[in-house]
């Protein structure tokens, strides 16, 4: 199977309220959207070329996809009027030469487990797809056979887990909560103490407050799906039910961000001999560059500029950047910032960490003694400490970093 055409689903009225306002194929599911279940499957099975057919708003779908070097795949998508069955998509992508047709009404890590077209097929493909999907994903692990984490998830020690269950990547799960079985929690979630989820979903960035039962149902924000009957309910009480809104996009704490601004104001200073330097060498004081920054999925690539001070030397070109961490776009430790070409570049899930931790002025690859142009080695260390960026690892890059402006 070297090229295949994928074709992206329509909107499905059954699903529209639990779809977080994306198209299908970006809703999230299991910790990722849809298409890159779908795309990631198709590259361990062999594939080389994909043509995504989508006809839903295929701009956000391209805008999210980029080269598809995170899959090592060529991809490309093509708009459509509408969703076409995998005999008219072949007849009419005939030219391309396809070894294979297929739809996201399932995945091809299991062609044979149907997600759509109704609410029960989207919460039971979850119970199947669990033991299948959750093993690939970087940074989730299974604390009990049938219970799956993610990426930063964090549950309380008093919460219960009864598999199977799924707790999706910076989701939180408070005191005495009781998750499973057949429950899922996606991801940036937060289910208060003593509250109950069986037999359910509970959807990307939604709260499910104290004390609350839920059961058969797929909550998403202020929106409640029973799947057994695909009834719709709209609460009104944020105690019980509501979305979350987006985290903040400050990099870093208020105390970090007044900390840069007041390093700034007291070795402002440095701009005098900097002016003399860059007139004197006829070259600019300041440099302006992009940095690629992190982004939901489905939502837009975004990106910052920023400025080096280059006339000093290295010790002092990053002397600008504090102005990014008083914005809240950048961090005090972190990883290095990427432009968005090479942000784009990033080969697989695992390189991808790169951009889970903001732009920053002490970087995990430099205090491991790596430099530009980032190698696999930096991409290691950037990744590394993606996942698990503790607080003493932390402080290990502010000495490195503090060692080397020193030397």
């Amino acid at each position: 199977m070297k090229r295949v055409l994928l074709i992206c689903p329509d909107p499905t009225p059954a699903l529209d309220a639990v779809t977080g306002g994306l198209p299908l194929a970006l809703a999230t599911f299991l910790g990722k959207p849809l298409i890159e279940h779908a795309l990631d499957g198709l590259a361990r099975a062999g594939a080389s070329h994909v043509r995504i057919l989508a006809s839903d708003r295929p701009s956000d779908i391209r805008s999210y996809l980029l080269s598809g070097t995170a899959w090592g795949l060529d991809i490309e998508l093509i708009p459509e009027p509408s969703e076409l069955s995998p005999a008219a998509a072949a007849e009419k992508h005939a030219a391309f030469l396809p070894d294979s047709t297929i739809t996201l009404s399932c995945l091809p890590q299991a062609p044979h487990i149907p997600l759509l077209p109704d609410a029960a097929s989207w919460h039971h493909a979850r119970i199947a797809l669990l033991p299948i999907l959750a093993p690939t994903q970087i940074g989730a692990h299974s604390p009990a056979d049938g219970i799956w984490l993610g990426l930063k998830a964090r549950v309380d020690p008093s919460a219960r887990l009864s598999p199977p269950c799924w707790i999706g990547p910076n989701s939180i799960i408070r005191a005495c909560a009781s998750i499973g079985p057949n429950a899922f929690i996606e991801s940036d979630s937060l289910v208060d103490s003593d509250a109950s989820v069986t037999n359910s979903t509970v959807d990307c960035r939604t709260y499910l407050g104290s004390m609350t039962h839920l059961d058969t149902s797929i909550a998403s924000g202020a929106s409640l799906l029973n799947w057994t009957n695909s009834s719709l309910t709209k609460l009104t009480d944020a105690f019980l039910l509501s979305p979350l809104a987006p985290p903040a996009e400050s990099a870093s704490s208020l105390p970090a961000r007044a900390l840069a601004l007041l390093t700034l104001i007291l070795s402002s200073p440095i701009l005098i001999p900097a002016a003399i330097a860059a007139a004197l060498s006829r070259k600019p004081l300041f440099v302006q560059h992009a940095a690629a920054l992190p982004s939901d999925p489905g939502s837009p690539h975004r990106s910052i500029t920023y400025h080096s001070m280059p006339p000093l030397g290295p010790r002092f070109a990053r002397w600008p950047s504090l102005w990014r961490i008083v914005t809240g776009h950048f961090a005090w430790t972190g990883n290095p910032p990427l432009t968005p070409t090479e942000a784009a570049n990033l080969t697989g899930e695992f390189e991808s960490l790169w951009l889970h931790t903001p732009p920053a002025l002490f970087t995990a690859p430099e205090a491991e003694g790596c430099s530009p142009p980032w190698d696999d080695a930096a991409r290691a260390h950037a990744a590394l400490f993606a996942s698990r960026p503790s607080t003493a690892w932390r402080w290990k890059l502010i000495r490195r970093g503090l060692r080397r402006f020193l030397s």
